[in-house]
């Protein structure tokens, strides 16, 4: 019996996007020392990001490839970072992320299947204040980041994604996201996606009114508190169904705000 030959074992690329990631960046990437190359495009960071990951004593140093692009939005850092992939394999890892052990084996059982499925979702726990979070809107929480590279492109200025042509299946193996996320990092992310979010729902023609803007936000508190069991979480389940409470009605103030400049600007024309 003439015996086959060995599969050539599939080759992933780490594919991230860095924008003064300081504090996690070691995290990351000593996470994904495992894969065949590191993809990190930097925004131009300005704090030690670069240094720390091109330090010729890491121990990923033989995996990463470094690029520098002006930061012209989540998307299409993205779309380069893929470009930059020599696998067809890609992981897509936020910076703040880290790749956690039963992942790691879960992508390479994966891998090592006869036909893998191209496209997929990862877990990701989420933390806040340093403990773990179970309920509320932040889970079950599945990132499109896990899939073959063909043919893909990230789409969306906030909360991109990669659209996939076919349903994708889902992996419990998490990614931990950052464990020390607190309020004042939720109200800064808020403040920069809710501009956003508010200039794209009025471009898409929706508009907000006083009763939006009086009650969105707590019907949002009591759906995360209530609804989504954000209570179990205890405190930090509260505080958190506080903010996306308040997250919601800032971005229907900012929305208020678009649409009364434009009136103004109607006015005097």
């Amino acid at each position: 019996m003439t015996k086959q030959p060995a599969r050539e074992r599939r080759k992933i690329s780490a594919v991230l996007i860095t924008l003064n990631e300081e504090a996690y960046i070691s995290r990351s990437l000593t996470s994904l020392t495992w894969c065949d190359e590191i993809v990190v495009v930097d925004g131009l960071s300005e704090d030690r990001t670069k240094q720390i990951a091109l330090d010729p004593t890491a121990p990923w140093k033989n995996q990463i490839r470094w690029f520098e692009r002006s930061w012209d939005g989540f998307k299409n850092q993205r779309n380069f970072a893929l470009d930059q992939a020599t696998h067809d394999w890609v992981l897509c890892v936020d910076a703040d992320e880290e790749c956690s052990v039963s992942l790691k084996e879960k992508i390479r059982s994966i891998l090592a299947e006869e036909n893998p499925h191209p496209y997929w979702k990862v877990r990701r726990q989420e933390y806040f204040l340093g403990r773990p979070i179970h309920y509320g809107v932040w889970n079950p929480s599945y990132q499109d980041r896990f899939f073959k590279k063909s043919g893909i492109r990230f789409i969306n200025e906030i909360h991109e994604y990669p659209k996939y042509p076919t349903e994708p299946l889902r992996i419990h193996e998490p990614l931990s996201h950052a464990p020390d996320f607190h309020p004042d990092k939720f109200l800064a992310k808020m403040n920069k996606y809710t501009t956003i979010e508010a200039a794209n729902r009025i471009a898409a023609g929706q508009r907000t009114n006083a009763f939006r803007m009086i009650f969105t936000g707590p019907a949002m508190f009591l759906k995360n508190y209530f609804y989504y069991k954000s209570y179990r979480d205890g405190m930090h389940g509260l505080v958190i169904s506080i903010l996306e409470g308040v997250s919601r009605a800032v971005r229907h103030l900012k929305m208020w705000q678009i649409q009364t400049k434009a009136e103004r600007e109607a006015e005097t024309r």
